[in-house]
């Protein structure tokens, strides 16, 4: 005889399922966030000495560009050298040092103050790379920062003079539309902008920001209305209006919930920084801002059209975003060029036993817009073991390598190289805390294998 099937009690099955459900979820190992995903790496880096010894800095200023190399700015607070401008043939591997914008603008270093920096990005516009100078030293005798371009067909330089006296250009951003390039001048924090055709330019005498302060180190072009944004020390926005002509302060929005009040002060130097964006970048595929947050590292949108500010996610390094530890923010927060994945060089300060600040590393970053992913792929690494620790400039090349400008100590004090770099650190010149260390150290361009991309063959 054939037996039928018994009728499940449904009250019976529904119980036996929810017990090993609750038992396959009890049994199983905590998992990360599925936007969140931790690498250890370590990220491997090819470093490329330009055996520049005055170099103690870089920020912002490096650019793939048009015509297949990478150029990038090291610069020195030392008095006796100027910001240098290098060239890097990846294809061949060939180094050139472009030239000392010092002597390029022909000033007199020991009568003035150098042309010691360029603290913002290279833009490349109708075959020229276009940027501003910046004070490393500093007092009365710097002449100001001057509006440049550079040919990179003719490789001759063009100098459009200094834009605002006695003051450095810490900020510069472009509107290639419109043929404007913008700037916040330092030590006073005026606002201005170089018109491009007419090589004029027009300033507002007014501090946007405490000089007491650090004030703003980027500049947000919508590259729609052509109104230009950056953030006061007080935490709201300001915007140029480009049909106006007029600057204003924004009511909405701003930055005064309580997540974004984790203000840096830096003891010893004359200066702090309040809630503010560290960098910020316009996206024209979702034509909104993106930028990260001095100090606690959140990335945010802002949206200028119907004023809209959203915390997208925190981006530091992967072992702050664990415990909720902090690092000075870097300028190193580029965008892909189809505008769905941040990068970013996040710094991490290991904390020693007795709880000083221990060694430093960077670690890359990146962040899928769309997907709402964070992905630490950990610290970047030199081919010889040594790791950078510290890192104020990065590009996307289309060539399927990421760029970086990085310091790292120089560990065989038998070489050359370390008893030379001895002998101009221990001479007289200026530097900011954060740039000094108990070790010497080099200034150099590092390539990096993009671990989204396959390298271009």
């Amino acid at each position: 005889m054939t037996r039928g099937c018994r009728k499940k009690n449904p009250i019976v099955f529904n119980a036996l399922i929810l017990a090993l459900t609750i038992l396959s979820v009890s049994i199983c190992p905590a998992q990360q966030s599925p936007g969140t995903i931790y690498k250890e790496g370590p990220v491997k880096a090819k470093m490329i000495d330009g055996n520049f010894l005055y170099g103690d800095s870089n920020y912002n200023g490096i650019a793939y560009a048009s015509d297949g190399n990478v150029y990038y700015v090291i610069c020195s607070h030392n008095k006796k050298s100027g910001a240098q401008l290098f060239r890097y043939n990846p294809r061949t591997g060939n180094l050139d040092n472009v030239g000392d914008l010092t002597t390029i603008v022909g000033e007199d270093r020991t009568k003035v103050i150098n042309q010691g920096k360029v603290h913002c990005d290279l833009y490349e516009y109708q075959g020229k790379l276009w940027f501003g100078t910046h004070a490393g030293a500093y007092d009365r005798t710097y002449p100001g920062g001057h509006f440049m371009s550079y040919d990179l067909k003719t490789e001759k330089f063009e100098d459009f003079g200094i834009a605002a006296p006695n003051e450095g250009l810490v900020a510069v951003s472009m509107d290639t539309s419109r043929e404007r390039m913008y700037a916040v001048t330092w030590p006073g924090y005026s606002f201005l902008y170089f018109d491009m055709n007419t090589k004029k330019v027009e300033r507002w005498m007014e501090a946007i920001a405490p000089t007491p302060q650090q004030g703003p180190r980027s500049l947000g072009v919508d590259a729609i209305t052509g109104n230009v944004y950056w953030h006061t020390m007080f935490s709201t926005i300001q915007a140029y209006n480009y049909g106006t002509n007029e600057i204003s302060t924004l009511e909405k929005p701003n930055f005064k919930q309580p997540m974004f009040n984790i203000p840096l002060a830096k003891k010893g130097v004359n200066y702090s920084v309040g809630v503010a964006w560290r960098s910020v970048k316009w996206n024209r595929a979702f034509e909104k801002f993106y930028a990260i947050m001095y100090f606690s590292d959140w990335l945010v949108s802002f949206d200028p059209k119907v004023g809209e500010l959203e915390i997208l996610d925190r981006i530091p390094a992967a072992p702050n975003k664990k415990s909720g530890g902090t690092d000075y923010t870097s300028l190193a927060f580029e965008l892909s060029e189809d505008g769905e994945t941040i990068f970013y060089i996040a710094p991490y300060t290991k904390t020693n036993a007795d709880g000083t600040s221990g060694e430093s590393e960077i670690h890359l970053v990146t962040y899928h817009i769309p997907g709402r992913q964070y992905t630490d792929h950990g610290p970047v690494e030199l081919n010889d073991g040594r790791r950078p620790r510290y890192c104020q400039g990065l590009e996307v090349g289309r060539n399927g390598m990421l760029y970086i400008v990085g310091w790292v100590n120089i560990t065989d004090k038998t070489s050359d190289k370390w008893k030379n770099k001895l002998a101009i650190e221990t001479a007289d010149k200026p530097t900011m805390e954060v740039e000094q260390s108990t070790q010497l150290q080099e200034i150099n361009l590092m390539e990096i294998r993009n671990p989204l991309m396959e390298p271009y063959k």
